[in-house]
C-alpha cells in the first residue's frame, strides 16, 4: 500500500516568533477545519517554517491575516529538504577535559582557554579562560572551539 503524502509549503515569518505563530495556525485550523495537517518549526530556523496542507489556498487561508507571517513561497517544498534540515548532525567530538583550546567565535575570539566539562549530546563544553585573574566559567558550542594541546593524561 502506498503512502500518501501532502504537499509541504514554506512560510516566513518574523525571526524569533516562529512559535507564536505556529500557535494562532493550529488554532485557527482547529476551529475553522482548515485542512493543515502539520506545522514545521526547524531548531535554527530564522524566519522559516513548513506547513503540510491539502493545497495552496488551504494554507493560505490558515496564515492569510496571521500577524508576524510575511507569506507563502511560491512553489511544494521538497520533503527530504525538510528532513535534511530536522536531522541533527552531531559534530565529532575530539575534546576532552582538561585540553587547551582556543575560543574562535564572538568577542573573546583568540583567548585561550581551559575545557572542564564537555556534553558531547548537547555539543557544548565549558571552558575557563586561561588569560583570566579568577576563574570565569563559560558554555560553547564545540564548534566555537579549536583544539590547540591535548591532555597529557
Amino acid at each position: 500500500m502506498a503512502q500518501e503524502r501532502c504537499p509541504v509549503y514554506t512560510v516566513s515569518v518574523v525571526s524569533r516568533q516562529e512559535y507564536n505563530v505556529v500557535i494562532v495556525l493550529k488554532l485557527r485550523a482547529e476551529s475553522a477545519k482548515i485542512p493543515v495537517y502539520s506545522i514545521v518549526v526547524p531548531p535554527e530556523s530564522f524566519g522559516v517554517m513548513y506547513i503540510e496542507g491539502e493545497s495552496l489556498p488551504a494554507v493560505n487561508r490558515a496564515v492569510y491575516g496571521v500577524k508576524h507571517v510575511k507569506g507563502v513561497m511560491r512553489g511544494i517544498t521538497n520533503v527530504e529538504e525538510v528532513m535534511r534540515i530536522l536531522r541533527p548532525t552531531k559534530p565529532v567530538v575530539e575534546i576532552d577535559v582538561n585540553d587547551e583550546v582556543e575560543i574562535v567565535a564572538d568577542v573573546l575570539k583568540g583567548s585561550r582557554a581551559r575545557v572542564t566539562y564537555v556534553d558531547k549530546e548537547k555539543g557544548i563544553v565549558r571552558v575557563e579562560l586561561l588569560d583570566s585573574a579568577f576563574p570565569m566559567p563559560l558554555d560553547l558550542k564545540i564548534s566555537e572551539v579549536k583544539l590547540v594541546k591535548k591532555s597529557s593524561q
